[in-house]
């Protein structure tokens, strides 16, 4: 099916879930807002650097973990990764029930013809990026 590239079976009580909250304390992580933004709009974000699993991404702005809907109200952002990603069971079911989309240009598109607000994050680098990290 192509819920990876539509954005299918969002549930966003999963992003609201406090366990993501816990997560962010334990690393320690946390999100400020610079800049505020226009919730009419659709941005395009990318997030740098790449990492091992990226999980600063999926904290920040796959999950309610840091606050991000607090601090951007209006912005319905998705993060996108790569379409390997789906093909694992029950894993591709959770990505997509938080809103994780394939980082595809047709996922792209299809995800920013949302509406008003609709946004989405690319971690920027790849597989070459995470194997030269170093912790």
């Amino acid at each position: 099916d192509g819920a990876p590239q539509r954005g299918g079976r969002f549930s966003p009580a999963l992003r609201k879930r406090l366990f993501w909250a816990h997560f962010s304390q334990y690393f320690p992580m946390m999100l400020t807002r610079s800049e505020e933004l226009d919730p009419t709009r659709n941005y395009i974000f990318g997030y740098h650097p790449h990492g091992i699993i990226s999980l600063g991404a999926l904290c920040n702005f796959a999950t309610d973990g840091t606050g991000f809907s607090d601090l951007f109200p209006g912005v319905d952002l998705r993060l996108l990764t790569l379409g390997m990603n789906f093909r694992v069971p029950f894993f591709r079911e959770y990505l997509l029930g938080m809103g994780i989309n394939d980082v595809s240009r047709k996922s792209c598109e299809q995800n920013l013809s949302r509406g008003p607000g609709a946004s989405i994050m690319i971690v920027v680098g790849g597989a070459r990026e995470s194997i030269e990290t170093q912790p």
